[in-house]
């Protein structure tokens, strides 16, 4: 007769509020006389959160899910208490009420030339990582397949129905791609511009500019750009940003040559070192796209017989661990890796989280990071 007692109060509960109910029927399970191996240990329920705050349990739900009608007085008590006896909120009852699965997608693709190994990537990655974490999400990697079978990216988010997706790499003709981004999930993305996507950059144009008036206080005016892909927006956005550094400046562009990698790792860089060497007059100084690439190109300087910095300068965009490792060590504009992924997060949770939300370009600063590869001309 109590089991049946008991059955009947909740299903009057359920319309009312979901999240007590469920926290009403764990509490019943957690303390069944039923030896499962952890008898005597109990999880904290809203039960007892309110009566430690002495609220009601429905006070303690309406914290939780942020009411405006509860006082901030309250809501730091409750949440205080939360904290001290190591509440954990109920994800079924909550996804439920939400309609949501709190559950994000990663999106990659293999393809894209670009690992989740790439420092730059992944920095950003666990930003937002540990970001989205804090408003209660969990992240999954989405690609083409599940286990193997090829699926798509639409319909692996699909499987997996993620509330949002975070786009790091991905090659925007493919045709799986296209379908996901025209779909209705909410999507981030950095690194890339794809219509109607909100898309995370670092100040490109304002970091060229930075790493080229450096190189000219240090006296050099016959600089070199090794160069990212143009069909990428940091490889594009550099370049554009160096031929504009040019003109605005009045120099001479037989002394400011640019050569453009075939993609942004050390062996391309290397190459096109190689090439830039081969085909015009030595530069002073060379601007180099990213760390990873400049790395190939000291490389590359160094194969010919000649020494960074007293023959060549070099300076890199990143900022990226290995920068800070080599020797000699890289000077280097840095890309507020952590904001970055932090933007991403909190621009994905309020498009998921409210419906009227208008999302605005963000740019991140960029910072000039002096350390070795730069020599002053005499």
């Amino acid at each position: 007769m109590i089991h049946r007692n008991i059955f009947f109060d909740l299903t009057a509960l359920v319309a009312s509020n979901l999240e007590i109910v469920c926290s009403l029927c764990y509490s019943i399970y957690i303390n069944t006389e039923i030896d499962f191996g952890n008898k005597g240990v109990m999880m904290p329920t809203i039960y007892d959160i309110a009566k430690l705050a002495g609220v009601s349990a429905t006070t303690v739900s309406k914290v939780f899910n942020n009411y405006d009608e509860v006082s901030q007085k309250t809501k730091d008590k409750v949440n205080r208490i939360a904290k001290e006896i190591g509440y954990i909120p109920n994800l079924g009852a909550r996804s439920i009420r939400t309609k949501r699965s709190y559950l994000v997608g990663i999106v990659f693709s293999e393809d894209a030339g670009l690992g989740l190994e790439h420092q730059f990537f992944s920095v950003v990655l666990e930003s937002f990582r540990k970001e989205i974490g804090k408003y209660g999400y969990d992240t999954i990697f989405i690609n083409k397949s599940l286990g193997k079978k090829e699926v798509g990216y639409l319909d692996h988010s699909k499987y997996r129905n993620v509330d949002g997706l975070f786009i790091i790499t991905a090659k925007p003709n493919e045709l799986d791609f296209n379908k996901l981004i025209n779909s209705d999930f909410k999507c981030v993305t950095t690194d890339m511009t794809l219509e109607g996507i909100p898309t995370i950059l670092s100040e490109n144009h304002e970091g060229v500019k930075q790493a080229l008036d450096y190189l000219r206080e240090m006296g050099h005016h016959r600089i070199g750009h090794i160069a990212g892909p143009k069909d990428t927006i940091s490889g594009s956005e550099r370049q554009e940003a160096f031929e504009d550094y040019i003109q605005s400046n009045n120099l001479n562009k037989e002394d400011m040559v640019t050569v453009e990698s075939d993609n942004f790792n050390r062996e391309s860089a290397r190459l096109a070192t190689l090439k830039l060497f081969r085909d015009h007059k030595r530069p002073t100084a060379l601007f180099v796209s990213a760390d990873i690439m400049a790395i190939g190109v000291m490389e590359a300087i160094k194969s010919v017989g000649l020494r960074v910095p007293e023959d060549v300068s070099v300076i890199g965009f990143d900022d990226i661990e290995i920068a800070d490792m080599i020797s000699p060590k890289l000077t280097t504009i840095r890309q507020d890796k952590v904001s970055i992924g932090h933007s991403v997060a909190n621009t994905l949770v309020k498009m998921i989280e409210d419906k009227s939300f208008e999302y605005k370009q963000q740019r991140i600063p960029t910072t000039l990071v002096i350390r070795e590869t730069v020599n002053k001309m005499t």
